[in-house]
């Protein structure tokens, strides 16, 4: 496995003739995650699950565009994966630029990189996969790769939920931007000739000025920039709709090939998510898989939620928890 850090304080094009000559001889085309070390695992496990998706067949070229992420933990994420299958690229970037536009408030600033991945790569380089770290990769990633885009700047997945309610001026959506259809840009499948020929970075950051109040921040501006411009790729490529559906359960016909957890994380357990298991799977062959006492402190979390909710969220049940953990604390000496 090969691992390079790139340490400018903006990402900016570096590659070398060398390096250019390599990426020409990787099976697999670039992917780019952003994100700080608060997601080390995350990262871990969703390039564990393109590796297995594939069988191996194809290396990974994975580029993580990031912000305080410790070299301790990048190890743990390069051994997360099999020797030689992949080559990860930590490449910091300088998030001053951004200090001004605001996200929600589990979200990190660091999903404005995604406006500086065209000054990563040469002119060369025709396509990349943009990939949140929330999301297990089911099947392989070839057929996505193979998309003809027809001359889009980005192949993407509409949020039927959130297009539909901003089609029909639902309450709560008043500040999200107008456009013809809006997509989730947790998958997106770029055309990085495209991309700079319309300015898109220009254009979303632009928005984000204008608004930089925006619900979904560079979300939003990236469908203002893309709009008209993007095609869909079909729900299977970006399945969110997780939060009742066990997709182990499914057939494997009508199973996802990229599973996103907008919304309900499966690795927390006081979230309640019935893919807890399915995510844990993929987690448990990581450097960052639960130890027995990790486990126990998460299925005395999930016991106190499940009364919660059956209760109501009386404050008993708050009582309860935190008895729980204590007692789980005091016996086991792990941290809670």
């Amino acid at each position: 496995m090969i691992t390079k850090s790139i340490e400018p304080a903006q990402a900016t094009a570096h590659y070398t003739h060398e390096d250019e000559m390599h990426r020409a001889k990787q099976a697999a085309s670039p992917i780019v995650m952003a994100c700080d070390e608060s997601y080390a695992m995350q990262v871990a496990v969703a390039l564990r699950s393109a590796l297995d998706a594939s069988h191996g067949a194809d290396p990974l070229n994975v580029h993580v565009l990031c912000s305080q992420f410790s070299t301790s933990l990048r190890q743990k994420v390069i051994d997360s994966l099999p020797a030689g299958l992949a080559d990860i690229h930590w490449i910091p970037v300088d998030l001053g630029s951004f200090k001004t536009f605001s996200t929600l408030p589990h979200i990190s600033k660091m999903t404005f990189a995604r406006f500086m991945i065209p000054n990563i790569f040469p002119e060369s380089v025709r396509r990349v996969l943009y990939l949140d770290a929330d999301i297990l990769v089911l099947q392989d990633l070839r057929p996505l790769w193979e998309t003809d885009l027809r001359g889009a700047v980005v192949g993407a997945v509409k949020d039927h939920i959130l297009d539909s309610q901003i089609k029909a001026d639902a309450r709560g959506v008043e500040r999200f931007p107008r456009v013809q259809h809006y997509f989730n840009a947790g998958v997106l499948l770029i055309d990085l000739g495209q991309w700079r020929k319309h300015r898109i970075s220009e254009q979303g950051l632009e928005y984000l000025k204008a608004n930089p109040d925006s619900p979904l921040a560079d979300q939003d501006a990236l469908n203002v920039a893309c709009d008209g411009r993007w095609l869909d790729l079909g729900v299977t490529w970006n399945f969110y709709d997780h939060f009742k559906t066990r997709i182990s359960k499914l057939p494997p016909s009508e199973r996802p090939r990229i599973a996103h957890f907008v919304g309900q994380k499966p690795w927390k357990a006081s979230k309640l998510s019935v893919n807890a298991d399915l995510y844990d799977m993929f987690r448990q062959k990581t450097c960052f898989a639960r130890r027995p006492a990790d486990k126990l402190r998460d299925e005395i979390i999930r016991m106190c939620f499940r009364v919660r909710r059956r209760l109501g969220g009386v404050p008993l049940v708050q009582t309860l928890r935190a008895k729980y953990l204590s007692l789980y604390k005091s016996s086991s000496g792990a941290r809670v």
